[in-house]
């Protein structure tokens, strides 16, 4: 298969052009579809309604079988962007036609609210989009708190954020994050299956708490000890599931609070303003070529010094 990239009428329309190969001759367009990109029904349905596929220049129905050499174009329309422009700096880890990896810094949002509308990744990156001539609309793959750090995904195209969606959902993507935590860890290495649950007597006015309990949802986290400080432990966590707080909640089950999560434990030794939890690495399929790739989001500056008040036996508090 021979992929191709097409952009036109500034880049109002987003092309994929296939090129049939032998072993791909015989599949029907929609199999095609379905098993070289897993293809949704719902999206195959807009495609068919968009007339959004065309076989050698031409609209073909769904069931036509597809021979060596034939030429596949999938066309999906941009969508505009709903985000106002706000120049934010954000660290770029990687871009393609596809893809926008960043590395978010600490205390901001992902997506404007009522509250606050400008000052939010989705802002920074409609800037820094439109400084290039591009008009894609913002859509993250992942999500992190507002005082989380690190590696978020984005995809320029529907096409691409349906693909990457599904890695997620099927776990075929891999996220890393990199935590200090309270207490000399004991085991160098170990698995956390404990359900994370949220409790329904919580105040409407209080934000919501969760806690391990067997009427949780499940949760699994795979950890690793990295390093071992006087009062501490920096530890790589590689998270199975995607609940929510789901590492905050799952190291304080083992004793080992995260520092600076004064959410989840108030009365601890101010050494960082934020919870010192940073996504660190990812690793997924290229949508459309399939290709694996790994990005790594540098630790932000607040954590680097963190880093090196625990090398010097938290001799300073900040």
């Amino acid at each position: 298969m021979v992929v191709m990239i097409l952009l036109k009428e500034e880049q109002r329309h987003h092309q994929i052009k296939v090129h049939i190969e032998h072993k791909e001759a015989g599949e029907t367009i929609r199999q095609f579809l379905k098993r070289q990109w897993q293809v949704s029904g719902r999206l195959l349905t807009r495609l068919k309604k968009e007339a959004s596929v065309l076989l050698n220049g031409e609209w073909a129905p769904f069931h036509t079988r597809l021979n060596e050499g034939d030429c596949l174009v999938l066309e999906m329309e941009e969508e505009p962007c709903e985000f106002s422009p706000n120049p934010i700096n954000f660290g770029v880890v990687y871009e393609d036609e596809d893809l926008l990896v960043v590395n978010k810094p600490p205390g901001l949002l992902t997506h404007p609210t009522t509250r606050e509308r400008t000052d939010t990744l989705a802002n920074a990156v409609t800037h820094y989009m439109m400084q290039r001539n591009e008009t894609y609309k913002v859509r993250f793959v992942n999500r992190l708190d507002m005082d989380t750090s690190g590696v978020m995904i984005l995809a320029k195209n529907a096409f691409s954020h349906h693909h990457l969606m599904l890695q997620m959902q099927q776990d075929f993507m891999i996220k890393t994050y990199r935590v200090f935590v309270w207490g000399k860890m004991v085991h160098d290495e170990g698995t956390i299956d404990a359900p994370i649950y949220r409790p329904e007597n919580i105040p409407a006015e209080e934000p919501p708490r969760r806690v391990v309990d067997p009427r949780g949802k499940s949760a699994i986290s795979h950890y690793l000890v990295e390093q071992r400080y006087k009062e501490a432990s920096l530890v790589k966590v590689t998270i199975e599931t995607g609940r929510t707080h789901q590492i905050r909640v799952h190291m304080k089950h083992l004793g080992h609070p995260v520092i600076g999560d004064t959410f989840y434990e108030p009365s601890q030794p101010v050494l960082i303003d934020r919870q010192a939890l940073h996504a660190a690495e990812t690793e997924f399929r290229q949508p459309r070529f399939g290709t694996v790739l790994q990005h790594e989001a540098e630790f932000p500056d607040d954590m680097k010094q963190l880093e090196k008040l625990l090398g010097a036996g938290l001799n300073e508090i900040k």
